[in-house]
């Protein structure tokens, strides 16, 4: 299991890797330039998706884990992979890229603030290393995309040659150790799809679509990518939030049954996020084409 962890880890921070090789140094820094495009993204990130989420899980019994799971997905930054379809949606590098950083950053901010108030409503102790949320985000996205951004500067004439073979691999160590996780957890997912779980994500997963594609801005282009970005969220910081927190009803499970609980729940969302946004991203390419 150590090796497929670590094959995966390769290829995220491989794609990474890919994304600052082509990143220009000054694009991290469009919305802190467009404070109304900044602002659009942090609500419909960190506002509204989480008080959706939180709602939900207050009204609905869920099994274990998936509570915690859910909340700890509403708060994490964008996954590092998704750079590569927010450009294949049509929007600008610079966009996509600064809204990648921007939720790294923001989750900072937002996780303590989310743990807080799991803590205030549900009675339920946190227990999470300080610095976990920020190592995990500095092997996956920081460093990576620092790398990236420092090899395209030092060897400007190289840069897209190593981007596309960074992108290559990073791509077949992603699938092959998906190929690999997805029918080893099958019996973990399969595990979590009662009591309404598999309803209650697709719901999740389609109003946050929607928040992002209503609050993305005037440009076509820009609303697809925004409401990808709300969905398409981090697993490894939502897997350590939902290990180290969870709802009343989460605490009374612990040990392998929390465990398979919580990483069935995370692959579930995955596969969702991955399966249903396919209809609205054909729809908004061809709609940024036309235009």
């Amino acid at each position: 299991m150590l090796v497929l962890k670590l094959v995966l880890l390769l290829g995220v921070v491989l794609l990474v890797v890919a994304i600052g090789l082509r990143a220009r140094l000054e694009q991290p820094l469009l919305l802190l330039r467009r404070p109304a495009l900044a602002l659009r993204a942090l609500v419909a990130m960190y506002l509204f998706l989480p008080a959706l989420v939180l709602a939900l899980v207050w009204m609905l019994p869920l099994q274990a884990g998936v509570g915690a799971v859910l909340l700890g997905l509403a708060v994490s930054p964008v996954l590092p992979p998704w750079a590569r379809k927010g450009a294949a949606l049509g929007a600008r590098s610079d966009y996509v890229i600064g809204l990648q950083v921007l939720s790294s950053a923001v989750a900072l901010l937002v996780i303590p603030v989310m743990l807080w108030i799991v803590e205030a409503l549900f009675g339920v102790q946190v227990s999470l290393r300080p610095l976990a949320v920020e190592q995990v985000l500095l092997v996956t996205v920081a460093l990576p995309l620092a790398v990236g951004m420092v090899l395209a500067r030092l060897t400007p004439a190289a840069a897209p040659r190593l981007a596309s073979r960074a992108e290559r691999w990073g791509g077949v160590l992603l699938l092959l150790g998906l190929a690999v996780l997805l029918p080893l957890q099958l019996p973990a997912i399969l595990g979590v799809l009662g009591q309404g779980t598999l309803a209650l994500i697709l719901a999740v997963v389609a109003l946050g679509l929607l928040i992002g594609h209503l609050l993305g801005g005037p440009e076509p282009a820009q609303r697809a990518v925004l409401a990808s970005a709300v969905v398409h969220r981090h697993p490894a910081v939502a897997l350590l939030l939902a290990m180290g927190s969870g709802t009343a009803a989460d605490a009374s499970v612990t040990g392998t049954a929390a465990d398979a609980s919580v990483t069935g729940t995370v692959l579930l969302y995955m596969l969702v996020a991955l399966l249903l946004p396919i209809p609205y991203e054909r729809w908004r390419r061809r709609l940024v084409g036309a235009a």
